[in-house]
C-alpha cells in the first residue's frame, strides 16, 4: 500500500476504534446502574438476584477486554502515523503477540510475550515491523502441534535489540524445516525483513529462533551543504 493509503486506513481505523469505545462506554454505564439498583435492594425479595449478578459480572468482564482489544487496534492504527519514529520494542513486542494470540488459539497453541525491565528503542517504521513479526509468528503457529507454545522474549544483551522465539512442545529443528519449507512465505517475511534491517539466526541447540533488530537512537540531522 502507498503511504497515503496507509495514512487513509490508519485514520479510519482510529475512528471506528475510538466510536467502538463510546459504544462499551454505554454499556459499562448502563450495566454499572443495573448493579447499582440490585444493590439497593438487596433486602428485596427477588429470586433471579444471583443470575443477574452474574450477567453483570460478565458484562463488566467482557466490557473491559472489549476496551483492552480495541485500544490495541487503535495503538496500531496509529503506527502508520509516521514513516520512521522512535519505538520501544517492549511495546511493539507486546501489542503484536496480543493481536496474535488468537490466531495462536485457533491452532490450539499457546502464544506468550516477555519483555525486558528498561525501554530497547529503536528507530525504525512501527507498522512495517509489526507486519515481519506477524508474519514470523504465523509460520511459527502453523509448525506447531497442537498444545504447543511459543514464548517471545525481548533482549538487548546479544550486540543488538532482539526478539527470542522459544517453542515449547515441539523441536527447534522440525519448525525450522517446516518454516522454510513454506517457501513463498517464508521467502516474504525474509524479504521485509532485510528491508528493515533486520536479521536472524536459528539456534537449534537452544531450541531458540532470534531475531535481531537494528538498534540506535534517530540518527542526528545532517548538516545543509554549504
Amino acid at each position: 500500500m502507498k503511504a497515503n493509503e496507509l495514512a487513509f486506513f490508519g485514520k479510519i481505523a482510529a475512528s471506528v476504534t475510538h466510536e467502538l469505545r463510546n459504544v462499551l462506554a454505554v454499556i459499562n454505564e448502563s450495566n454499572g446502574l443495573m448493579a447499582d439498583f440490585l444493590a439497593m435492594t438487596r433486602e428485596a425479595p427477588f429470586p433471579h438476584r444471583e443470575k443477574f449478578q452474574r450477567s453483570v459480572q460478565k458484562i463488566e468482564e467482557q466490557v473491559r477486554r472489549g476496551v483492552e482489544i480495541t485500544s490495541r487496534f487503535n495503538r496500531f492504527a496509529h503506527s502508520v502515523d509516521h514513516a520512521c519514529a522512535d519505538i520501544d520494542l517492549n511495546a511493539i513486542v507486546t501489542q503484536t503477540v496480543s493481536l496474535a494470540q488468537r490466531l495462536a488459539a485457533l491452532r490450539n497453541v499457546e502464544l506468550k510475550g516477555a519483555v525486558c525491565d528498561h525501554p530497547v528503542m529503536l528507530f525504525t517504521n512501527g507498522f512495517r515491523i509489526q507486519m515481519a513479526l506477524t508474519m514470523a509468528i504465523e509460520a511459527f503457529i502453523g509448525c506447531m502441534s497442537a498444545s504447543g507454545s511459543i514464548l517471545t522474549l525481548v533482549r538487548d544483551d546479544l550486540g543488538s535489540p532482539c526478539l527470542t522465539f522459544h517453542f515449547g512442545g515441539e523441536s527447534c529443528e522440525r519448525v525450522q524445516e517446516e518454516a522454510v519449507a513454506n517457501f513463498g512465505e517464508w521467502q516474504e517475511f525474509e524479504e521485509l525483513a532485510s528491508s528493515l534491517g533486520m536479521r536472524y539466526d536459528w539456534r537449534t541447540s537452544d531450541g531458540d529462533f532470534v531475531l535481531f533488530f537494528p538498534g540506535g537512537p534517530t540518527p542526528e540531522p545532517t548538516a545543509p551543504p554549504k
